[in-house]
Formats: structure tokens, C-alpha cells, sequence
């Protein structure tokens, strides 16, 4: 009988050690299956946070990219209402047409720079005397508009050094005027958008200068080659860097070289 209890005993002993093994494990099992899950948690909070991340970025390159497509096709207008314009300054000729087409595009010039500063009627006129004095003039209301407008540092000087005199001038020869201005025109209207500082030179020649340019569309040289197309006498887009200059010429000057 004794013996019998003491197998029971051990028995029972042996049943309660393997169930202390089994809740053991199985609670190890559920500390892990609880590590797992609040890893995967961590993993899964870490993606959508990501995917949150890439889907903010992809709105805003697609809200860049339609920012730059409405930019693109603005100046795409401009150009060809600059060309259009540049067109029939070319096929103008000479005489009175020629000579009233001149003084539409001055008082153009002169209304739209008004509008900007604030210049009253009275004080729109044109100078009177040679039409490269009037081309000097339309030029400096040209860049005090665009530094109004636009918000670009803009300035107007004089060559350094001495200037004959004799020397022809930008505007002097009648079939120039029109497509000097309006090359002028536009090619300071895609420096504006284009560079830091815009300086403008005013002597015998009209020298552009941006500095702080970035141009990767290359505006720029198409506005150069709608301009020599049309008629302007004008160099090539020479590049230095951030540093860009186009130089426009006079017609006598190049005849006579």
C-alpha cells in the first residue's frame, strides 16, 4: 500500500513538472508572438509613414512640374507675340509707315512703363530730336519697368571710356529702330526671368548683361535667333559661367566692317 502511494506521488510530482514546462513554454511562446507582433507594428507604422512621405513628395513635384509647364508655355506666348511683332517691324520698310509704326511701338513703350510707376499723361511723351535719343529713352523706361514689375535688379549705364561722336549709334539707321527695340525688348524680358542682375549698356551699341544667370530651357538663344531673324543686328549669346552677354549692333557698323 505504502508503495503504491509513493508511485502516485511521483507520478503526480512528474504530471506537475511537465505542466509547469508546458505553461512555461507556453508563455514564452506568447512573449514572442507579443515581440513579433509589436515588431511587425513598428515595421508597418515605419511604411506608412514612408509611403505617406513619397505620396507628399509626388504631389509636390507634380504641382512643380505643372508650375513649370504653365511657365514654359507663358513664355512660349510671349515669344511668339514678340516674333509676330519682330515680323512686321522687318517688313515695315521705310518712310512715313515705317517712321509711325516707330512711334506707335515708343508710345507703347511709354504707356505701359506710365502704368507701372505712375506717370501721369503729361508726363508720357517722347523726347524729341534723333531716334537713337529716342531709343536711349524707351530702353531706360523699358528697364524701370521691368525692375517695377518684375522685382529684378535692372540697371542702365554708359560705356566706360570715351565715345567718338561720329560714330553711327543704335537707332540712326531707319530699317534698324523697330527690331533693335523690340529684340531689346524681349531679350530683357527673358533676362529678367532668367538672371539676378540685369545691366544694361547704352552707346554706339546696346549691350546686354545678366549676371547670376540660369537659363536651362535656352530662352534665351532662341529670343537671340528670333531677333536676328527678324532683322536685328545682334552677336551671339556669349556664356562665362553664370555670366551671360548679347550685344546688339548698329546696321552701319557692320556694313562698314
Amino acid at each position: 500500500m505504502a508503495i503504491a502511494l509513493v508511485v502516485v506521488i511521483v507520478i503526480a510530482a512528474g504530471a506537475c513538472a511537465a505542466l509547469a514546462r508546458a505553461l512555461g513554454e507556453q508563455k514564452r511562446g506568447r512573449e514572442a508572438a507579443d515581440a513579433t507582433a509589436r515588431d511587425q507594428g513598428r515595421r508597418l507604422a515605419a511604411a506608412e509613414a514612408e509611403r505617406d512621405e513619397l505620396r507628399e513628395a509626388r504631389e509636390r513635384l507634380a504641382s512643380a512640374n505643372a508650375r513649370e509647364a504653365a511657365e514654359a508655355e507663358r513664355q512660349r506666348e510671349r515669344a511668339e507675340a514678340a516674333e509676330a511683332r519682330l515680323g512686321e517691324a522687318a517688313g515695315a520698310g521705310s518712310g512715313d509707315a515705317a517712321d509711325g509704326l516707330w512711334q506707335l511701338l515708343l508710345a507703347h513703350v511709354a504707356r505701359r512703363w506710365a502704368a507701372m510707376v505712375g506717370v501721369p499723361p503729361e508726363g508720357r511723351g517722347v523726347v524729341a530730336g534723333p531716334a537713337a535719343d529716342q531709343l536711349a529713352q524707351a530702353l531706360a523706361r523699358e528697364t524701370e519697368r521691368l525692375r517695377e514689375e518684375v522685382g529684378v535688379d535692372v540697371d542702365l549705364v554708359a560705356p566706360e571710356g570715351a565715345v567718338d561722336p561720329a560714330a553711327s549709334r543704335l537707332g540712326d539707321h531707319p530699317a534698324d529702330r523697330i527690331p533693335a527695340l523690340l529684340a531689346a525688348i524681349e531679350l530683357l524680358g527673358v533676362l529678367a526671368a532668367s538672371a539676378q542682375l540685369v545691366t544694361v549698356e547704352v552707346g554706339p551699341e546696346l549691350v546686354l548683361m545678366g549676371d547670376g544667370w540660369d537659363d536651362p530651357a535656352g530662352e534665351l538663344a532662341a529670343a537671340r535667333d528670333r531677333a536676328a531673324a527678324a532683322g536685328a543686328t545682334i552677336g551671339p549669346v556669349v556664356v562665362d559661367g553664370e555670366r551671360v552677354e548679347v550685344v546688339i549692333r548698329p546696321r552701319t557698323e557692320v556694313a562698314a566692317g
